[in-house]
């Protein structure tokens, strides 16, 4: 499995070429990668050894010389390798807030939800298709600061177009991107209702590319006085099928608890159905185009439970539909959505992006581009624990570390999979192996654990080496 291999390789690799302008600072940023691959969730104090590069460190990051679009084009460069050794591919596409604490106002930050300070983070992420969905890396990346947060949907429609630098113009221009550097992949585009546009549609068709976007509202249909919600709310159930809901606590925001309300985890049974439809451009948009002609997918539950938020997707798609395979394969392909939330976390808990002490906009965000693929790797091995149990332990994890796993937990004998490996850390993070897979923050005490009792091992055995000399 070439995982395994990408997991066996240094993480320095995923920065090998970045050009940053001084040979020095890309040694330093490899460097950098290394240290804290080894403890991705402890502060860069903690990462290093000395108090000169500790300074290193924080020098780096802030070096106006540095940009993080540089220190993460190797990475997407490798990741777009990658995507061309496989077929089809998905390309999560979603953005994330970075809201960092305290009351001190940092550098070049912006407005965030909630009144905290701090910036967007755009991400399009690749993932195998299939029950795996093992993640590929990232294949692009757009930041954007509020001057103001918007709080809402202000202002007439009309006006918020005529915004050159709205914010929802970085779906479009990240389909353009991806597009650039995979122009011959075989890319499909997954994306939520905030992607719902008809921007985002009008530049898919203008680049052929293949997609699956959540509708968010009730377009106009060339059909004379049919809106899409009314065009699908015939269809019979050509498929029916049983997913997995995850559960979701309540936001503490009121538009967001609104548009996502708080549900439990459950299985849900829920009917499939697609037709061919043109939505029409709409009244307040300007876009040259003026109808495209697309499949729409209905997904409902077919026996809602009271007092839980019933499930009812409408997808916009290019895939076709005239099988009931097809339109199972349109719904596993939106599942597949949900791996670069697994990153997000994967990033802010795992990496603990939002904990770190830096001042500026500039340092967050070339620390942003380190961390980037440090969590790609982080849900890759999770993800091949998942998928992939019976691989050997080493494959995340060094032979002095699986014996202090084994000696602290007092177990027969070493891990010897991937699977039992990280329950093994996972348990020492304080996991009880019947509470299912365990948590970034569990793994990542789990690990750190691992890593301080190493270091009194190691010196252990150098001690007793240098007596029997």
């Amino acid at each position: 499995m070439r995982a395994t291999e990408w997991l066996n390789q240094p993480i320095s690799v995923e920065f090998e070429g970045a050009i940053l302008g001084d040979r020095r600072r890309s040694d330093r940023l490899k460097w950098l990668a290394e240290k804290v691959m080894t403890s991705p969730g402890v502060g860069f104090p903690q990462a290093v050894d000395t108090p000169s590069e500790l300074e290193g460190v924080y020098r780096f990051l802030r070096n106006e010389q540095v940009a993080a679009a540089e220190v993460l084009e190797p990475h997407l460069l490798a990741t777009a390798e990658r995507v061309r050794s496989e077929g089809v591919c998905i390309v999560a596409h979603d953005t994330t807030e970075v809201t960092l604490g305290g009351s001190s106002r940092r550098e070049g930050l912006g407005a965030t939800s909630g009144g905290g300070q701090g910036f967007l983070a755009h991400v399009a992420l690749a993932v195998l298709p299939g029950e795996d969905r093992l993640p590929l890396g990232v294949l692009g990346l757009h930041q954007h600061v509020r001057t103001k947060y918007k709080g809402g949907r202000r202002g007439r429609a009309a006006d918020r177009r005529k915004d050159p630098e709205r914010e929802s113009l970085r779906w479009p221009a990240m389909l353009d991107a991806v597009h650039s550097r995979c122009p011959d992949s075989q890319l499909v585009h997954v994306m939520d209702r905030e992607a719902d546009i008809f921007e985002v549609l009008a530049k898919a068709q203008e680049l052929g590319s293949r997609y699956v976007i959540r509708s968010a509202r009730d377009r106009g249909t060339e059909e004379v006085g049919v809106c899409l919600r009314a065009a699908l709310s015939e269809l019979e159930p050509q498929l029916s099928r049983t997913i997995s809901v995850s559960s979701r606590p309540r936001s503490s925001r009121a538009h967001a608890a609104k548009e996502h309300p708080p549900r439990n985890a459950r299985s849900a049974e829920v009917g499939v159905a697609g037709r061919r439809l043109t939505v029409v451009r709409p009244r307040n948009c300007k876009h040259s185009t003026a109808a495209i002609e697309l499949n729409v997918v209905r997904v409902w539950e077919l026996a809602p439970i009271e007092g839980e938020p019933p499930i009812e997707w409408v997808l916009l798609t290019t895939e076709p539909i005239d099988t009931t395979a097809e339109l199972a394969t349109v719904v596993d392909y939106y599942r597949s959505r949900w791996v670069i939330e697994e990153f997000f976390k994967a990033l802010k808990q795992g990496c603990s992006l939002e904990k770190r002490q830096l001042e500026s906009y500039q340092a967050l965000s070339n620390a942003l581009a380190v961390f980037l693929p440090i969590a790609w790797r982080l849900l890759l091995m999770r993800s091949l624990a998942r998928v992939a149990p019976e691989q050997p332990a080493t494959t995340i994890l060094t032979e002095p570390q699986l014996l202090v796993v084994k000696f602290k937990l007092r177990l027969p004998a070493v891990p010897r999979t991937i699977g039992d490996a990280l329950l093994a850390v996972a348990r020492l993070g304080g996991h009880l192996r019947n509470n299912g897979m365990p948590g970034w923050q569990t793994l990542g005490k789990g690990y750190q654990k691992v890593l301080d009792y190493e270091v009194g091992f190691l010196a252990a055995l150098a001690c007793a080496r240098s007596d029997q000399s």
